[in-house]
């Protein structure tokens, strides 16, 4: 320890505190760049916000002394790592973070009393608007959603009503698939109670995902979305079978679908003559009969004419006699109804073209060589494409083709080797973490050279020994006092005040081993060099000690 005290005391006070000062630089800079690289202290608060929203949000951390950092173009918020539960509960009692939307609190926030029925229609409006952007904001494949509503008025005595209808800007993460889209106009239409064909749907960079007029942009994403899956489904099947026979990489394959977009909706009913059957039958019968005679009882002219009273008893009679019969006989027709339904989306035919590459040979030089395939190979691959495809060709029905043709492939000359990776092709994080590296490892140079290796070689080195009569002999060439166990000796008065004995020498503390040093005039004996000689030689560590803090101390 007190060794260690000599050789920071040696060092000199501005050597000290360079040493001193280039270390708390580097410890600086190694902090500032972990934190760099590390994130910091600051953890992530709320992201994807509106910066309307950021803003009152950081309102709120300052009503709560709670410091935080705007960052990502004012959609996110940063604060302490200790204090991210605090913020969190401080900014839940002001209400959810639900970006520009205003849902049902809105009528929380506002004294009913003196206002007029417009205005509380409109705050309707918008607190329904806001409801359903956040039902839609809360399907993970939705990352923003805006809702506008047109609910005409219902007045009285007005035959036609316009139908309300809405609208929905959304953006997406990724593509949505025909189903998704489905789900948003279904729920905007449920919650607002519309009709889900009145309701269009957009996105945030102007593609037009649903139309109000009708379903026909729904129907044709549908029928898009089955023709690509089809077709790959398609593709994939036959080149897993034509790759099985000549290889990875030697095939390729294209199918195109052509699809029946068409729904037909089909009404029949059929009559059958001879499966007629008796329903029901009714008969009816009529019989009357009349006589005519004499009509003593009819009163007529003749009656009265004198000489007439005996002619009417004995005169011609008549009878008559009439029968009705009716019958009425149903029968029922047998007929059968038929109602057939054709959705589109049968597929109307098929085009599927594969190329197969030769047989593709590596000669003895190391060069390669191509050759056809056989044609009975090439008619087998056809065969098994035909029957992987469902290959149909009638006329009425489906008329596929199919295509299949061997062709050299091209390829990268072997000779030449194959393209390098673009290891350059750095973006800016890259660049950025490669300069902090960079910055690092310079510090730990400096460290390691400018601080931790005169550190080092000061604490390794030993003490200034009792034998530094050697530099006192060598430097000064004057005399020193050289104890020994025995007994002192005096030498000259120049160098008074070196040691001169070296330490753990056999008998070098006994009279027959000093060194006998006359007064000279600035030079030193050849018998003393020889002795000083023969000393290193037998002690070379401790040598080689008084050499390193003579050149410390220069």
């Amino acid at each position: 320890m007190n060794g260690l005290l000599q050789q920071l005391s040696a060092f000199g006070v501005g050597r000290l505190a360079a040493i001193f000062g280039l270390a708390a630089g580097v410890a600086a800079a190694l902090v500032y760049f972990s934190s760099a690289v590390g994130g910091g202290s600051q953890a992530l608060l709320y992201a994807g916000l509106d910066p309307a929203e950021a803003v009152a949000t950081g309102q709120v951390l300052d009503q709560a002394n709670i410091p935080y950092e705007i960052r990502e173009g004012g959609t996110a918020l940063y604060v302490a790592r200790d204090q991210v539960d605090e913020a969190r509960v401080r900014i839940a009692t002001g209400g959810p973070i639900t970006g520009a939307s205003v849902g049902y609190e809105i009528f929380d926030q506002q004294d009913s009393f003196g206002q007029t029925s417009f205005v509380q229609n409109i705050n309707a409006k918008r607190a329904l608007e806001g409801e359903l952007a956040r039902t839609i904001q809360s399907l993970n494949y939705v990352s923003s959603a805006r809702v506008h509503l047109n609910l005409p008025e219902r007045r009285l005595f007005v035959r036609d009503q316009i139908d309300p209808t809405g609208a929905v800007t959304i953006s997406t993460r990724g593509t949505l698939n025909s189903e998704q889209i489905r789900v948003i106009r279904n729920l905007v239409a449920s919650g607002a109670g519309l009709d889900a064909n009145n309701v269009s749907i957009a996105d945030d960079r102007g593609r037009l995902l649903a139309s109000a007029s009708d379903d026909e942009t729904g129907t044709s994403l549908a029928m898009d979305e089955r023709q690509a899956s089809i077709e790959a489904q398609l593709r994939q099947n036959i080149l897993d079978i034509v790759e099985g026979v000549v290889g990875a990489g030697a095939a390729r394959v294209q199918v195109t679908a052509e699809l029946d977009r068409q729904r037909i909706e089909e009404n029949s009913q059929t009559f059958d003559p001879e499966g007629a059957v008796l329903a029901s039958r009714q008969r009816s019968e009529e019989s009357s009969s009349d006589t005519d005679g004499n009509n003593r009882n009819a009163v007529s002219a003749s009656e009265n004419l004198p000489d007439n009273g005996t002619e009417g008893e004995n005169g011609p009679t008549s009878e008559s006699n009439r029968q009705v019969s009716n019958e009425t006989v149903n029968f029922s027709i047998s007929s059968t109804r038929r109602q057939q339904v054709t959705e589109a989306g049968a597929i109307r035919r098929l085009s599927v073209a594969v190329a197969v590459d030769g047989i593709l040979e590596t000669l003895e030089d190391g060069t390669t060589q191509w050759s056809a395939r056989p044609d009975e190979q090439i008619a087998q691959i056809e065969a098994l494409v035909r029957s992987a495809m469902g290959f149909v060709d009638e006329p009425g029905v489906r008329q596929d083709t199919l295509t299949v043709s061997q062709m050299e492939f091209a390829r990268a000359d072997p000779l030449l080797g194959t393209a390098a990776a673009g290891g350059f092709s750095f973006n800016k994080n890259d660049l950025m973490r490669g300069a902090e590296i960079l910055v690092m490892f310079i510090t730990a140079m400096l460290i390691i050279f400018l601080v931790a290796r005169p550190l080092v070689k000061g604490a390794g080195s030993t003490p200034m020994p009792q034998g530094l009569a050697l530099a006192g002999a060598g430097a000064g060439g004057g005399g020193a006092m050289l104890d020994t166990p025995n007994a002192p000796t005096a030498l000259p008065s120049a160098a008074a005040d070196i040691p001169a004995a070296l330490p753990g020498g056999d008998g070098m503390g006994s009279a027959s081993s000093m060194i006998d040093i006359e007064k000279i005039d600035g030079q030193v004996k050849a018998s003393s060099i020889k002795k000083v000689v023969g000393i290193v030689e037998a002690h070379p560590e401790e040598s080689i000690s008084i050499l390193r803090s003579w050149l410390h101390e220069t």
